[in-house]
């Protein structure tokens, strides 16, 4: 029996603020050497100094868990871990890694080699007061073959659509009769929205954090969901 689960995420807009804390040049050469100097024995932070605010930044970004999968049904649990584990990689945690997918379809025909379709993201988090920011994430559709063990289950191996100009012929390629509704699902941006933001809200829920929204750079928080980590799929 195929499950068939819609569970997606936004596709986000990415941003670096660069000049930021940037002084005016013309101001900075009108400063005499006095000034300067006496500016610089003002605001020149020593070494132990330096290393304190090091060492906070680091504890702050340490306060955030690592994201597991919070519902019951170990088949996802070990997807979501590969996910965060495998993906996760190609990105730096400003927090938190968490993983946001779209499964398309499962097919359990042969239990050593059952194939995920979907479109598997990653997002990187950190905390802002009781926001969680965005600062970057990715996107890797395709196929993730699960064996199903004694002891449960193992991810074997992942076929990834190309990049490029190979996208759309390689994505037919890999999910078959499954290309239309990978198409159809990739173009909702609405239910993206409302997964992305269920799959966050039980991440806090699950870790009893003093989360309450989420914001991508650029656009205003989007206000987190009551949890739903028993029903999560069913209610999809």
């Amino acid at each position: 029996m195929n499950k068939r689960i819609l569970v997606t995420i936004l596709t986000m807009t990415f941003a670096f603020s660069s000049l930021v804390g940037c002084g005016n040049k013309e101001n900075l050469e009108s400063e005499t050497s006095t000034q300067q100097e006496e500016n610089k024995e003002e605001v020149t932070p020593t070494v132990e100094e330096s290393q304190a605010e090091e060492t906070e930044e680091e504890e702050t970004v340490d306060t955030l868990p690592a994201y597991e999968y919070p519902g019951p049904e170990l088949f996802y649990s070990v997807l979501y871990g590969y996910v965060v584990e495998d993906l996760g990689q190609y990105f730096d945690n400003a927090g938190v890694l968490i993983p946001s997918i779209s499964i398309i379809n499962i097919d359990e025909s042969n239990k050593e080699d059952q194939l995920v379709y979907g479109d598997y993201w990653i997002y990187s988090y950190r905390l802002n007061g009781q926001t969680l920011e965005c600062t970057a994430g990715g996107d890797f559709p395709g196929v993730i073959h699960i064996k199903q063990t004694d002891d449960g289950y193992e991810v074997t191996g992942f076929d990834r659509v190309e990049d490029g100009s190979n996208f759309d012929s390689s994505a037919k390629e890999l999910f078959g009769e499954n290309y239309d509704a990978f198409m159809e699902l990739s173009s909702n941006s609405d239910e993206k929205e409302k997964v992305r933001a269920q799959i966050i809200a039980n991440y806090v829920f699950a870790n009893d954090l003093d989360i309450t929204e989420y914001q991508d750079t650029g656009w205003d928080p989007v206000q987190l969901p009551e949890q739903n980590i028993d029903t999560f799929y069913s209610d999809l």
